[in-house]
């Protein structure tokens, strides 16, 4: 199925490709050098060309286990994908505070608290997990589990779907956007 993509909306604002703030190469470039850590290409190529957005099909099955995360099954809306401005003051200890998992890149979320990470860790870089943000400090009971989702980003976007009924479509369309849809080139 092909992915569609179109700009995130900033708060209130409606965003146009032209509103979306830069995340060229070289912005990467700098947060790879200051930090030592590569990103990985496949989320190097999406973030430099579209900078985030929303995409269609939204949908994914996550792994967190259903006592944990509750419903009648294990399927959410990606929703949205975050900017690099936003991702780098996540990683720079704003929002979470160090309740976040270390060495993954906060790339995402769904409407309902599971973020998207990326793995920047040696042993699995790369690498897509969910993770349910919490107000305890990382690695406390309660906020001590990631859950893999896929073994990159690539993959991830891959596995996105959407049901018989067009549940994701009727959830990501919003009238008068349609102009701002793109296809997801990689």
């Amino acid at each position: 199925m092909e992915i569609l993509i179109r700009p995130a909306q900033q708060g209130s604002q409606r965003r146009t490709w032209a509103d979306v703030p830069d995340a060229a190469p070289l912005v990467v470039d700098a947060w790879e050098k200051r930090n030592n850590i590569p990103v990985p290409p496949d989320y190097r190529r999406f973030i430099t060309k579209y900078n985030g957005g929303r995409v269609y099909p939204p949908m994914f099955r996550y792994t967190v286990p259903i006592d944990k995360y509750p419903s009648t099954e294990p399927v959410t809306y990606l929703d949205p994908l975050y900017d690099w401005s936003y991702i780098e003051e996540i990683w720079n200890g704003g929002v979470f505070n160090g309740r976040n998992p270390p060495q993954m890149l906060m790339i995402g979320s769904d409407p309902g608290g599971l973020e998207i990470l990326l793995s920047l860790r040696e042993e699995d870089y790369g690498k897509i997990y969910t993770w349910l943000h919490s107000l305890s400090g990382w690695g406390e009971e309660g906020n001590d589990a990631i859950y893999l989702l896929a073994s990159s980003f690539r993959e991830f976007m891959d596995s996105l779907y959407d049901n018989e009924t067009r549940d994701g479509y009727t959830h990501w369309h919003r009238l008068g956007l349609a102009h701002l849809e793109r296809k997801l080139e990689f």
